[in-house]
């Protein structure tokens, strides 16, 4: 096996991702991880004509043990004479009040004071820790999702950030040639629990899955972390070939874009998904919009389509319409497909709310169909029910719960994307009572088995396209 140190300076050599006269940031939380890259950097200083610099912080979620690991940090940079920016980010009040998932948060709040420090330090480098094992959970992870085939694959050895960049001189390395290095240098290092905690997916790869790995191939990390290289160039070769083809084929208007559906079709398959997703960045012009699998493979599908009109609905009220061999997206909502915010759910199926379509129709005339769910409720007439936008202050009953829940925290809790939550469909009473969020959750006022009361069924299909034939 390699030195430690043989393969960190092989790797950011062949790679290119320190030069002389760089000044590099470091991100340090006190971990073994962090801490082994900060000192091999620092004790490399001058080997590899660079400056040093660390940044920590304090996310504040486990008290005087946070408070503790930022101490930790400054005293060892203290010791070793490296400059370090700290800083404490109150994260639990930040949750409280605008909600979110934690670990987003945290690496929102993070990365924002990372290019702050850049900034003042007229750093052209931030360096993070992810090492070989990382890269292998990472692949691992992103198969068990569903995702490989879309963005990079599996961390990128580095990405444009701040006015720089951001790199991972320690995917060279696997954890326990990490851990040799802290032994071998007397390193002593902070321990986040949270990483021994089996409620997160990648906790349980880390304990379960990678150790059977190793045991099959003890080079089975760093096998990844090479093709995860290779696989990287391949996929910006093809993006870089998929925006040059599409540049040819795409026309800029005021309220969207457009292109022949003709022309995107001709093209292979691989660049035609990448082409998507380049037209949805387009579109959405740099927004934090949340780009599914299966709204990449709705528009490609639409692109290859026979119909002679057919809109979908995209995210933050976007729209794409085609028209034979014309595709326009639109950042506003198009005639017809746009309809009124307001509209009864009746015994038609109603426009299609997130992946779905309803009609409410008396027990007697229920009939059951293939793709169909029915949710049983009693009405004595009197009940109308409505499908809109969610509105600020929103709440649901649930069944089993005591009081009702805020459809905004039931949002979160389902960990609905940001970006998706503000158009967000509801169904409800004319007094503004939430029964349903589609896609989401029932209130109590439904219920799968029919009860000796419900006399109405609200009947729910599923959807993949909303289209309208002229």
């Amino acid at each position: 096996m390699k030195k430690f140190h043989k393969k960190m300076m092989e790797y950011i050599k062949k790679h290119r991702l320190l030069v002389p006269g760089d000044k590099v940031l470091v991100g340090c939380s006190g971990g073994i991880d962090s801490l082994v890259m900060l000192h091999f950097l620092k004790s490399n200083e001058r080997l590899l004509g660079i400056s040093v610099y660390a940044v920590h912080v304090n996310h504040m979620l486990r008290g005087e043990e946070s408070l503790h690991d930022r101490l930790f940090t400054e005293a060892f940079c203290q010791a070793k004479h490296i400059p370090c920016f700290s800083r404490d980010i109150p994260i639990p009040d930040i949750l409280e009040r605008d909600g979110g998932n934690k670990q987003q948060v945290c690496r929102e709040q993070r990365y924002a004071y990372f290019k702050e420090v850049m900034e003042e330090t007229s750093a052209a480098k931030l360096a993070t820790a992810h090492h070989a094992d990382d890269q292998l959970e990472t692949i691992l992870m992103s198969g068990l999702r569903g995702t490989l085939q879309y963005g990079s694959f599996g961390i990128p050895q580095r990405r444009p950030f701040g006015g720089g960049e951001l790199i991972r001189p320690m995917l060279a390395v696997n954890r326990d040639e990490i851990e040799h290095y802290a032994k071998e240098h007397a390193l002593v290092h902070r321990e986040d629990p949270s990483n021994a905690e089996e409620l997160y997916t990648r906790n349980r790869l880390r304990h379960t899955v990678v150790p059977l790995l190793k045991k099959e191939n003890r080079m089975v990390s760093e096998q990844f972390a090479e093709l995860a290289g290779m696989m990287q160039q391949d996929q910006q070769f093809l993006m870089e070939l998929a925006e040059e083809k599409l540049h040819r084929m795409i026309r800029y208007e005021d309220n969207g874009l457009g292109l022949s559906a003709e022309s995107f079709s001709k093209e292979a398959l691989a660049l035609q998904k990448r082409m998507v997703l380049l037209l949805l960045n387009y579109l959405y012009n740099e927004q934090q919009v949340v780009i599914t699998r299966q709204l990449v493979e709705q528009v490609q599908e639409v692109m290859q389509g026979s119909a002679g009109t057919v809109f979908l609905h995209l995210p933050q009220n976007c729209m794409m319409v085609r028209q034979y061999d014309s595709v326009f997206f639109s950042r506003h909502p198009i005639g017809e497909a746009a309809d009124q915010e307001v509209s009864s759910i009746s015994a038609e199926w109603s426009k299609e709310l997130k992946g779905y379509r309803y009609k409410a129709v008396p027990l007697p005339l229920a009939e059951p169909a293939e793709g169909c769910v029915f949710w049983y409720f009693s009405s004595n007439g009197g009940i109308r029910l409505l499908a809109r936008s969610r509105k600020p202050g929103d709440r649901i009953q649930l069944s089993g719960m005591e009081h009702s829940k805020k459809v905004a925290r039931l949002m979160i809790d389902e960990k609905v994307p940001v970006s998706l939550r503000g158009d967000w469909p509801v169904i409800a009473t004319e007094n503004d009572d939430v029964l349903f969020v589609p896609g989401l959750r029932p209130s109590n006022f439904f219920s799968r088995v029919k009860r000796d009361e419900d006399n109405w069924v609200l009947i729910e299909q599923k959807v993949k396209i909303a289209k309208s034939g002229l």
